[in-house]
């Protein structure tokens, strides 16, 4: 099963949503913004993301 991921990159916190191809979720969680956190938070879907999408922000550069 493909699943999707979507970014709400603040400076303190990021929102993490994970839907599968129906839309439905699958995980909804708030992380620590760091690199360490947002893998950690996905780290057992990993393989079967098709997709990871950023909300357009000058924080979702990083």
């Amino acid at each position: 099963m493909k699943l999707y991921v979507g970014l709400d990159v603040g400076l303190e916190e990021t929102s993490l949503c994970i839907v599968d191809g129906e839309g439905l979720t699958i995980r909804e969680v708030k992380v620590m913004t760091d690199p360490a956190a947002i893998r950690s938070a996905v780290e057992g879907y990993a393989d079967r993301l098709e997709r990871v999408g950023v909300e357009a922000s000058s924080l979702g550069i990083w």
